[in-house]
Parts: structure tokens; sequence; C-alpha cells
């Protein structure tokens, strides 16, 4: 270990590394935050701040069609960990969905599942989700 070779003990090694994250923050080296600047002008528009579970009724309806909506979505077992986890809001019948998706087929699946059980309209906010990055290099 790199620590031991410099005559560290493992307490200062741990400290060492907190003081080495701190100074690169600090230096504007790294942000220390995610960068979803992107995501957050999304959430802002009109239309994302009035699909919010905040503002779906909650009429035994709506919270009908969203459980038998979400229940086809997780059913589907072709589809991905991102798709299962789309959210999902009704209001007076029109669905929302939001959030990644791996791919345009999933996109349409998802689409497709909302309208077959139960929403009378779908609005798709769905966004394809880059690639995952390959653990492997050439």
């Amino acid at each position: 270990m790199a620590a031991e070779a410099i005559g560290l003990h493992f307490s200062e090694e741990k400290a060492m590394k907190q003081y080495l994250i701190a100074l690169a923050v600090l230096s504007g080296l790294v942000s220390g935050q995610a960068d979803n600047t992107r995501e957050n002008q999304r959430d802002r528009t009109p239309a994302a701040r009035e699909s919010t579970p905040q503002n779906a009724t909650a009429s035994q309806t709506d919270l009908d069609t969203l459980k038998n909506i979400r229940k086809a979505i997780t059913d589907d077992k072709d589809l991905s960990t991102y798709a299962h986890n789309v959210k999902i809001t009704v209001k007076n019948g029109q669905a929302t969905l939001r959030g990644p998706v791996r791919s345009e087929s999933e996109k349409s699946r998802i689409e497709e599942l909302a309208k077959t059980n139960g929403a009378v309209s779908v609005i798709n906010h769905l966004e394809v989700a880059p690639p995952k990055k390959s653990s492997t290099s050439n």
C-alpha cells in the first residue's frame, strides 16, 4: 500500500485522502456536485411543474389508473430497471411519464402500457439515457 511506503498509518491515510479531496474541491478541480443543470432546467418548465405528485388529483379513478400502469410496467420483465422506476402522475385520466429509460423501444412500450391500462391520454416526457460505460477498456 502506498501509505505504508511513506510511513502513514490507516487513520493518517484516511485524513490525507480527505485533505486531498477538500483541496481538489477548493481549487476548483472538482465541484463536489453532480452536474444536473439540464434536468433542473427541464424541471422548471410549466409542463413539468403541472405534472408533479403534489399537483395530481387524489381521485380514486386516478389512483386506480396509476396503480394499474405501475403494475403493468413492473410486471414487464423485458423492461430495464430504469424503465421500472419511471415517474408516473395521473390527473383527470391524463398520465404523465417522466424519467430515464434505456431505449426508444422502452419509451414507446411504457407509453403503450399507460394507454392500455386506463390512461385517457399520455404525456410522454421519458428520456433515453446515454449507454452505460463499459467497464473494460481496449
